[in-house]
């Protein structure tokens, strides 16, 4: 079973959420009418005041971004039937176009949205042009309705597939990775907590967690970690993270080398 988190789409442009130079400290100076950071992603904030969130919205919006090396090592790791599930705390969609199947979007994701009056559900290309207008998207059917993206914010309960997914899935784990997650949201940080405690758990992070402590704990840059990793399994897990798709994760100047300079 594999956590993962912000860290994972950082090399992809996206910006985390807590580093020193992530989205909540950049909030505060660009948003002071904030009352914190957090009210960016709070229900009640945004069912009062949607503005904030559509100025901001276009940084995160999918279809600018393309997955990671720790995407495709996740999805190597299904391709080989080693994936039991990915919980991602991503809302970015990545692991969808990383070809990603066994997966629970633990805050849901930009790929669809809802109205908040009629409960219109569409894809949320239809409010592209919005977001990156940074205007906010109103709902063509009932006219007066916001158009809130399925991400679970604060205040929202996260979904029964969530909960039922992980009672099964919490029985049946024999390994946890935690990859790029600060594991400060619950209730995805309270699994690493609900699983046997036999059970070993991996942390690949750039740092420590200050309330979690892993059986083995692998800190830097979770990219170039997993291919080192990758490198050490040898046999075709390197070819098939960049095969067909040197890309989709690297410039034209990539060497092996260079991820560890």
């Amino acid at each position: 079973m594999i956590i993962s988190g912000a860290g994972i789409s950082v090399s992809c442009g996206i910006p985390d959420f807590r580093s020193e130079k992530g989205i909540y400290a950049r909030l505060k100076d660009d948003f002071p009418e904030l009352p914190d950071p957090h009210s960016m992603f709070d229900i009640d904030f945004f069912r009062r005041n949607p503005r904030p969130f559509y100025a901001f919205a276009k940084e995160i919006f999918p279809g600018q971004f393309r997955p990671s090396i720790s995407h495709k090592f996740i999805k190597f790791l299904e391709e080989e039937g080693k994936l039991l599930r990915n919980y991602t705390q991503n809302i970015d969609t990545l692991e969808r176009l990383a070809g990603i199947n066994n997966l629970i979007e633990c805050h849901g994701s930009f790929a669809r949205s809802t109205c908040l009056n009629c409960k219109n559900e569409i894809d949320s290309e239809e409010i592209r042009e919005n977001v990156f207008q940074k205007k906010v998207a109103y709902c063509q059917k009932c006219k007066i309705g916001v158009i809130k993206p399925n991400i679970i914010f604060f205040g929202e309960d996260l979904t029964d597939q969530f909960h039922n997914q992980m009672a099964i899935d919490s029985t049946n784990v024999d390994l946890l990775i935690i990859i790029g997650s600060s594991l400060q949201v619950r209730p995805v940080s309270l699994i690493p907590y609900n699983i046997d405690n036999s059970i070993p758990q991996i942390l690949i992070n750039r740092e420590l967690l200050p309330n979690y402590t892993a059986d083995v704990k692998l800190l830097g840059d979770c990219d170039k970690i997993l291919c080192l990793l990758a490198m050490s399994l040898k046999g075709q897990i390197c070819e098939k993270m960049i095969q067909g798709d040197n890309e989709l994760f690297f410039d034209g100047n990539f060497s092996w080398l260079s991820l560890f300079e």
